[in-house]
């Protein structure tokens, strides 16, 4: 299998620092989604700022009885700065177009619970497969969105855990093709098993998980790319 790219391989072999956190709308998120299910003191109780190992951790103690708040907090992270991201999250734990006034849709928390069951279960591939086809497969949740779901479920409060699901968004795609010439057909399931391989062949060499290479890959496109 190639080589990681040059840049790549030098972040590799530093020192790390971890990526760092973003400040999130809290009113925009608590408007759109502070009504389903026990969000609202979960919302208010959040620090302004998020990280990517402070989100594990609250996941990991959310998910086993309050699937919708580990999933909002997922998304927190997952949409970053954009401001669209509490009305889509909302559109898809309600499965409505126009989610004001709408509770969690019962199937949508149903498949989410069985989505942690199957990529804890089964790894992260079995669980990108489940919420990429039906049964599993949730209204408006891509794989951009729900790569950043598994990812959480599986580092079970960990960010660097051999186990975590690495991220594969629209960026990563993009990036592994220009830097890499590795290309990647979005929503293929068996394209996603080619990119762990990818990811644990340029981590193994220096100790690192997959999802810990797919956090360096994150940290070049922040810092330009290359």
């Amino acid at each position: 299998m190639q080589s990681a790219p040059h840049g790549l391989q030098i972040r590799l072999s530093a020192a790390h620092a971890s990526q760092e956190g973003f400040l999130h709308s809290a009113a925009q998120w608590s408007a759109w989604t502070g009504h389903l299910d026990v969000n609202g003191p979960l919302l208010s109780a959040l620090p302004p700022t998020l990280d990517r190992r402070d989100v594990a951790r609250r996941v990991e103690q959310l998910v086993p009885d309050d699937v919708t708040g580990a999933f909002t907090v997922a998304m927190i992270w997952g949409h970053g700065t954009t401001g669209y991201g509490p009305y889509r999250t909302a559109r898809v734990l309600t499965a409505e177009k126009k989610p004001k006034g709408h509770t969690v849709a019962p199937n949508v928390r149903s498949r989410l619970t069985e989505s942690v069951e199957v990529a804890r279960a089964a790894g992260a591939v079995e669980g990108y497969r489940f919420l990429n086809n039906k049964p599993g497969r949730i209204a408006g949740l891509g794989p951009a969105f729900f790569t950043k779901w598994l990812y959480f479920v599986t580092a079970r409060g960990e960010a660097g855990s051999p186990n975590a699901a690495p991220v594969l968004d629209a960026l990563v795609i993009s990036w592994l093709s220009t830097y890499a010439q590795v290309t990647l057909r979005p929503g293929r399931t068996d394209d996603y098993a080619r990119y762990l391989e990818i990811l644990d062949s340029w981590g193994a060499p220096h100790g690192l998980a997959p999802a810990e290479v797919e956090e360096r890959i994150f940290m070049l496109i922040r810092d330009g790319g290359g």
